[in-house]
């Protein structure tokens, strides 16, 4: 080959690197920008996916967006944002501490946020029942090293009760049959000063589906005798036709127990349940039944103070009757 030829040669590769480097130069400038930084972070708590899905025949409505007990597990959602409130990312992991008000203390704590997500969902559990527990996340990036740490984000969840015990039975139990389906998990066989106040649910239909029976503290803001406890029932009261299992004179029924120490004064009939049908609603007094075992034409619920005792020990039983998934205490 001449030097002629091998001049020109190199000079056609070197028009043709310009080239390639003026296709590639325009593509790399086009690049996305990196993502903007996380400014803010959501906490949502949820009831269980698995608790949940055990009640999923439940009415709309009737299940609290958190249903938990001590030591019961409940999900921590955590979303990151951007100023603007869109979904944000690290390039990096990130770890979301959570902590909680006390006295009790949250099972896990921590989590890691791979790099590239915008949210998690954390499973945990409280250790002590309160009325309004309140849980806060927070996130901080681990960049990689020399890399400027961005500021922690946090941000806190609506408050939520955490019940003393929780109960998941099947509708068809023999225990809510036969009334031996307590709200304390045990019957209610022990209602002393320490364990003042206990509900036991009759269903002699049974229910459709799961259900569940919690026994909790007085919900906030409502107003309580010192130490009273809140008995919930969740259930499908409707048979497969849609057709409700329960009618005014053949009602379904709760006995609440309460301790003499707490219930020992005055007479049967001085008392009444403080009731709601909503997962979430105010306790209203419990009106008294039109008659033993009936539910008036104007009622949903009533109290049943005939079939009310007072047992040998002195404490009160206080007979509520009931067409559907109730909240009740005394």
């Amino acid at each position: 080959m001449s030097h002629r030829r091998l001049r020109i040669t190199r000079s056609l590769i070197a028009v043709a690197a310009l080239a390639l480097s003026a296709l590639v130069a325009p593509q790399m400038a086009s690049a996305d920008p990196p993502p903007p930084l996380p400014t803010a972070a959501t906490v949502t708590v949820t009831t269980d996916p698995a608790i949940a899905a055990s009640l999923g025949t439940l009415p709309s409505g009737s299940l609290p967006a958190v249903l938990a007990a001590v030591g019961t597990p409940f999900d921590v959602g955590v979303s990151l944002t951007d100023a603007g409130g869109m979904p944000a990312v690290y390039e990096y992991p990130a770890t979301v501490t959570l902590t909680a008000t006390g006295p009790g203390v949250l099972q896990t704590t921590t989590a890691t946020l791979p790099a590239g997500a915008s949210s998690l969902h954390i499973s945990t559990s409280y250790s002590q029942a309160t009325a309004a527990l309140t849980v806060t996340a927070s996130i901080t990036a681990t960049p990689p090293e020399h890399t400027t740490v961005p500021p922690t984000v946090s941000g806190v969840a609506a408050a939520f009760p955490v019940d003393l015990s929780l109960t998941l039975i099947d509708g068809q139990s023999p225990a809510l049959k036969n009334g031996t389906a307590g709200a304390d998990a045990a019957g209610c066989a022990v209602v002393d000063a320490a364990h003042p106040m206990c509900g036991v649910v009759t269903l002699p239909r049974g229910a459709t589906g799961g259900t569940a029976l919690s026994l909790g503290a007085c919900p906030t803001g409502a107003t309580c005798t010192a130490r009273s406890l809140v008995t919930q029932f969740l259930g499908d009261l409707t048979g497969p036709d849609g057709a409700d299992l329960y009618t005014r004179t053949a009602p379904a029924s709760m006995s609440i127990y309460c301790d003499k120490t707490l219930c020992g004064k005055g007479g049967v009939a001085s008392y009444r349940a403080q009731w709601s049908e909503s997962a979430t609603g105010a306790l209203t007094i419990a009106p008294l039944c039109p008659a033993k075992g009936i539910i008036g034409a104007d009622q949903t619920f009533c109290t049943d103070v005939v079939s009310s005792s007072r047992l040998n020990a002195g404490d009160l039983r206080l007979v509520v009757l009931f067409l559907h998934d109730v909240r009740g205490m005394i």
